[in-house]
């Protein structure tokens, strides 16, 4: 609370500064996933064109951050970013109609896009990001989600990006100017850790199954299980109590459990509420169907913290925010393909309800066990390149030997008998 006062009063520091933006931009990709019944109810998109609405922004925001990856000698002003984040999100509140939402959407993806990378950029001369800035950017997401649905449903779907377009004028308002050190920079500084690369592909995994199940699971939620749309606000906010007290339970494991178990734990408790969910194909009471999207919007918290622990710990500070700019993009890309797997794989029954749940289901745990192995391999130690040779070098030996062992097996002639 004394932080959302801060930002009337002009109390804002650099990393509360940093930290509304990359939230705001984060809440602004979230916000689309429980309007799928709204969307349907006014423009009747069909559950492709659902798909395509919520994939439009993170898939926009992928070719903002490369554009500003390539384009890393341009100056960064976080005022001026959020100011451009104020009018993406100002654009869809003044949408008419399909193709004009879609629009505003992807323009405001791209303005996060370029943002975020932008803003992780002018951390690596800026002295890099803090642990409570990142844990302060996920309390703006768990917080405002449920407020931001909650004024959709009791006022208007163009209520949800009001909020967050406030938030983004405010900031370039209040929040604190940063000193611009970074025009001389050609490019983020390259990370040459082994686990970075392979626990992008994880973030991607994981964000693909969230994304297409956080898709549907409004409309599941509406019309499998009978509910109405304030249950996806009562759903969402038990999802931010949960998450809210994620992180703490991790800080007291984190001394007792070895980072890849934290992570492979979270990604089984992931597996189960992905079956668990299925039972939202038919009518339910409210508590348990509140209950089981709150479980899962709580264990992508606990998997995405987790996969955290696993890489920023090897590290080097000047690497954690190129780690951090490239994890938004890998993020962005699954969230894109998710949606629009979710679009293409869910249908209407002629009851009228969705199907298409066991589909994504079998796609989800693939994903799933790919984001638990590319994780597990980020977690191993990182070999010296002397190592690694001698390692290869041994194994060749072995195979090799095995080969001649074989083939002189085949090739011996048999001894003349005596």
């Amino acid at each position: 609370m004394s932080d959302v006062l801060r930002i009337f009063s002009g109390q804002l520091t650099r990393d509360r500064s940093l930290a509304w933006l990359i939230g705001l931009h984060g809440l602004a990709l979230m916000v689309a996933f429980p309007l799928g019944p709204q969307q349907s109810r006014l423009w009747h998109p069909g559950v492709g064109g659902v798909g395509a609405l919520v994939a439009a922004f993170p898939l926009a925001a992928v070719i903002g951050g490369l554009v500003a990856r390539r384009a890393s000698r341009l100056p960064v002003d976080p005022r001026a970013l959020a100011l451009a984040g104020a009018g993406g999100m100002l654009a869809t509140v003044f949408s008419v109609d399909y193709p004009t939402f879609f629009a505003a959407r992807a323009v405001a993806g791209f303005i996060a896009g370029i943002s975020v990378v932008s803003l992780h950029r002018s951390l690596t001369s800026n002295g890099g990001a803090t642990p409570a800035m990142a844990k302060f950017s996920g309390r703006v997401i768990a917080c405002g989600m449920p407020v931001c649905v909650l004024a959709a449903t009791l006022l208007d779907w163009r209520a949800v990006s009001l909020p967050i377009g406030v938030g983004f004028a405010l900031v370039a308002s209040r929040g604190a100017r940063i000193p611009e050190q970074v025009a001389s920079r050609s490019e983020l500084p390259r990370i040459t850790r082994e686990a970075a690369p392979t626990a992008l592909g994880a973030t991607s995994a994981r964000a693909f199954v969230s994304s297409a199940y956080m898709t549907v699971l409004s409309g599941f939620l509406v019309y499998n299980a009978g509910h109405t749309e304030l249950h996806i606000t009562l759903g969402l906010l038990t999802g931010a109590a949960f998450s809210l007290a994620v992180p703490p339970v991790l800080v007291w494991l984190k001394p007792h459990v070895a980072p890849g178990t934290l992570f492979g734990g979270a990604l089984a408790l992931a597996a189960i509420s992905l079956l668990s969910l299925l039972q939202l194909r038919s009518g339910l009471p409210a508590a348990i169907a509140v209950g089981l999207i709150g479980g899962f919007i709580a264990i992508n918290s606990a998997r995405h913290l987790g996969l955290a622990g696993v890489v920023l710990p090897r590290l080097t500070s000047g690497e954690t925010p190129t780690h951090h700019a490239h994890t938004c993009i890998a993020h962005s890309l699954g969230s894109g393909l998710g949606a629009l797997f979710a679009g293409a794989v869910i249908y209407v029954t002629p009851g009228g309800q969705l199907a298409g749940m066991e589909t994504m289901l079998g796609c989800g745990l693939a994903a799933t066990a790919l984001a638990l192995v590319a994780g597990l391999k980020a977690a191993q130690p990182t070999a010296s390149p002397a190592a690694r040779a001698a390692e290869a070098k041994s194994r060749w030996r072995v195979a090799t030997s095995l080969v001649r062992s074989v083939r002189t097996s085949i090739t011996r002639k048999p001894e003349t008998p005596t």
